[in-house]
This record gives structure tokens, C-alpha cells and sequence, in this order.
């Protein structure tokens, strides 16, 4: 494919194509982990990706903390049970997470209390 081929062809990717390959970029350079799409259900992982949101939901025995890690695959879940706020992990930083896959009906992926790791702003973009 020539250059305006692929000029072509990037200028028709949409926003959210851009930014999952502008991610799974980022990803990349990580070792020891695996792309979130690929990962099953009751099996062990270590994960990367950006943080997209965080959520502190209220429960009856204590508050969770929800963050929405993406690594330009798939989102994933991590969940901090009775964890109100995590030092260094914001919106864009990016972070290994390690834990069981969980599936907890619809919606997405969850790490429980996952093991995690913050990585460097700079290689976060």
C-alpha cells in the first residue's frame, strides 16, 4: 500500500480505533504480560493498561473501589474491597495488574484485590 493508501486509510479509522491502537502501542513495550482479550475466566494474569475510570461504589459491608484498566484489546475490572483510594493510581496512569479473572455476570472482566504495579508517568505518554 502506497502513502496515500495509508493516509487513506488512517484518516477513515475513528476516534476509538485511534486510541486502542495508540494504546496497545503503550501496551507493547511492556514484558511478562498478556493482552486482557486473552484472558480466561479463573486463571491467573498479569495484565497492563491506562486507567479510564474510577469508581467508588458504596456497599453494605464497605465501599469498593472500581478501576477501568484498558491495553487497547479489551477493559478489565480491578476491585479493592473496602479501599477508598489508591496513591498514584489517576485517570491515564497506567499500571500492571495481577490477580484471578473473574466474571461476575454481564459486564466486564474483574480482578479482586489485584496485586498492582504503577508504572513510570513517561510510559504512560
Amino acid at each position: 500500500m502506497g502513502i496515500l493508501g495509508r493516509l487513506g486509510a488512517r484518516l477513515s479509522e475513528t476516534s476509538d480505533e485511534i486510541h486502542a491502537q495508540n494504546t496497545k502501542e503503550l501496551c507493547a513495550d511492556v514484558e511478562g504480560v498478556q493482552e486482557i482479550a486473552s484472558c480466561a475466566p479463573r486463571t491467573r494474569t498479569r495484565v497492563v493498561g491506562v486507567v479510564e475510570s474510577i469508581k467508588l461504589v458504596p456497599a453494605p459491608f464497605g465501599h469498593t473501589l472500581e478501576v477501568q484498566v484498558f491495553d487497547g484489546t479489551e477493559r478489565l475490572v480491578g476491585v479493592w474491597l473496602g479501599t477508598r483510594s489508591i496513591p498514584g493510581i489517576d485517570l491515564g496512569s497506567s499500571l500492571i495488574l495481577e490477580g484471578v479473572v473473574g466474571k461476575f455476570g454481564p459486564g466486564l472482566p474483574k480482578l479482586i484485590n489485584p496485586a498492582y504495579e504503577l508504572l513510570p508517568r513517561e510510559s504512560a505518554g
